[in-house]
């Protein structure tokens, strides 16, 4: 990771250090984030942290937060949303998932690989797992499953989801296409037709070009 020429002329903010704390977490692992490997990456001494930080667990609460916020904003913003049925919050929720830039699965994956060293992780871990059931089950009350098949439903849709990614599930957006409305049967029937073409999958779920693959 290296500094860019914006870095040499503007003094460092403390978005820079979360987001430089961000990509080491998930290229190497909480064992690879120290003050003096963020300080590396970022070109700087290690004291122009402590200008803007009190200590490292600050930074480290920061990069908790961070990942809480930004990996849950576009869901929040779909299932929260009074204009969109549960199909359409099906749907919008498909295309997060396709959209590496509104939900990261590698940020995702680096925070679970360090909730069993950090109880504050573990317990940020716990409370985005649990909103994320709940979001889903709210939509599958809105297909009219009620109690219990609600919440069973939700975290079919959600476990199948974070297996996806945890087995390293190494696809092209093609090959996510084409299984997709098998997937969708199984966990949201009739939503997505099962003779959907990757012609019409695109159009329904793909809206740019610059997606995960």
């Amino acid at each position: 990771m290296q500094a860019t020429s914006k870095r040499k002329s503007e003094p460092l903010v403390e978005a820079d250090w979360i987001h430089a704390a961000r990509r080491i977490l998930i290229e190497e692992g909480i064992k690879g984030l120290s003050l003096r490997r963020l300080a590396a990456a970022l070109g700087v001494t290690t004291g122009a942290f402590y200008w803007l930080f009190g200590n490292f667990d600050d930074l480290l609460d920061k990069l908790r937060q961070d990942w809480e916020e930004q990996n849950n904003l576009h869901f929040s913003l779909v299932f929260e949303s009074p204009d969109l049925d549960s199909r359409q919050k099906y749907i919008e929720y498909l295309r997060i998932l396709l959209d590496k830039r509104r939900y990261d699965p590698e940020y995702d994956g680096a925070i679970r690989d360090w909730a069993p060293f950090s109880p504050e992780t573990a317990a940020t871990l716990q409370r985005v797992d649990d909103l994320r059931i709940r979001q889903l089950e709210s939509m599958y009350q809105g297909f009219g499953n009620k109690g219990l098949a609600a919440r069973v439903h939700a975290e079919l849709a959600y476990f199948h989801q974070i297996g996806y990614y945890l087995v390293g599930a190494s696809e092209s957006l093609e090959q996510r296409l084409e299984k997709l409305p098998f997937y969708a049967q199984l966990v949201c029937p009739d939503i997505i037709p099962l003779d959907s073409t990757i012609e019409d999958l695109r159009a329904l779920l793909v809206r740019n070009e610059d997606l995960q693959t």
